[in-house]
């Protein structure tokens, strides 16, 4: 079964790098940062609909209420890969077991992400 999530927009992002001025209406953020994927709870095996926060190039991404780490890649400017959206990019989660989720986007790319114990934002888009 696949949970349809709203466009993700996080609060850190905004904060760390201006992304532009379009509205988009729907939820509050913070309840869509508070719900599985992004927050606690998520479940081993199911698939969701997930939107990635890639301006700054892939390395980290927010599941299950922490911060969940894969090994930095970009265009070599700090930006994502070409073909993937910028500053977001569309596509699916998968959590595998409870340290290993993968995110499908972009040119059909998977990209394996492991859980880290960290909390709190782990980097700043300049």
């Amino acid at each position: 079964m696949r949970r349809c999530v709203g466009l993700v927009a996080l609060a850190f992002v905004v904060a760390a790098c201006s992304v532009g001025s379009d509205v988009v209406d729907g939820r509050a953020q913070e309840d869509i940062d508070n719900e599985p994927p992004y927050g606690a709870g998520v479940v081993v095996g199911e698939t969701y609909d997930y939107v990635m926060y890639v301006h700054c190039g892939v390395r980290w991404t927010r599941i299950d209420g922490v911060w969940w780490e894969t090994a930095p890649f970009d265009d070599g400017n700090a930006n994502p890969p070409e073909g993937w959206g910028n500053p977001f990019d569309a596509g699916t989660l998968t959590v595998i077991d409870e340290t290993t989720a993968e995110y499908a986007g972009g040119p059909d790319v998977t990209v394996r992400f492991e859980r880290t114990d960290v909390t709190q934002t782990p980097f700043a888009c300049e």
